[in-house]
């Protein structure tokens, strides 16, 4: 993957050194030169120093074509706003932000915007979002479990796919589709577009061939 980590302190260094370790491609942006000094001499990422949300800065540091985005800065404010950014501006499959306002928080992630508190969470569970739920999150259980909403992440092999063929009766249906920001109701004749973020109701029972039907 390649991820911009804005940010580099203790937490963003933290972050930074385990994906480059991982073998990722990390860049890590910074407004401070000095704070690059806390990378060990064993990260392999480029450094680019300069405000988080400057248009300039960002794209030297490859956000265009990045497939993470973790802001970790020291200001709720200044995470909402590079995160807010990297979602509706360039577009990035996956956006991370740093939030000790919990009502904040709740609002991001709304927005498609996965939120960490360093309060109760930390490296390990970016790592575990970002491995094992890259493509497939489940967001929420309906009833009594039975069913759950899948968030999704439209893979190369399911572009040009039309989402009736993705429908099994009484087993998983698309509701809803994100793209470029944008959420639409499906309609039979969608077709899916790489990056395109899907939303799924699946039955529980259904896990498993939803993922091989998904080709994750």
């Amino acid at each position: 993957m390649k991820v911009v980590v804005v940010g580099c302190g203790k937490f963003g260094v933290r972050v930074s050194e385990y994906l480059s370790r991982q073998n990722h491609d990390v860049t890590v942006v910074d407004s401070d030169r000095e704070t690059f000094h806390s990378l060990s001499e064993e990260f392999t990422g480029r450094k680019v120093c300069g405000v988080g949300y400057d248009k300039d800065v960002m794209n030297e540091a490859g956000i265009a074509m990045a497939d993470v985005v973790i802001s970790c800065a020291s200001s709720d404010s200044l995470n909402a706003v590079i995160a807010s950014i990297a979602k509706n501006i360039y577009h990035v499959p996956t956006v991370i932000a740093r939030m000790y306002d919990p009502t904040r928080a709740r609002m991001f992630e709304s927005m498609g915007i996965y939120t960490v508190s360093i309060t109760r969470l930390g490296v390990d569970n970016i790592m575990e979002y970002l491995e094992d739920n890259r493509s497939w999150r489940v967001i929420r259980k309906l009833g009594n479990d039975d069913v759950l909403l899948l968030k999704v992440r439209v893979s190369e092999t399911l572009e040009g796919m039309r989402l009736s063929e993705l429908s099994v009766e009484g087993k998983m249906n698309p509701v809803a589709l994100e793209r470029k920001g944008q959420s639409l109701l499906p309609e039979a004749d969608t077709c899916c577009e790489y990056h395109d973020m899907l939303y799924l109701a699946v039955r529980r029972d259904y896990l498993v061939q939803a993922r091989e039907r998904l080709q994750l």
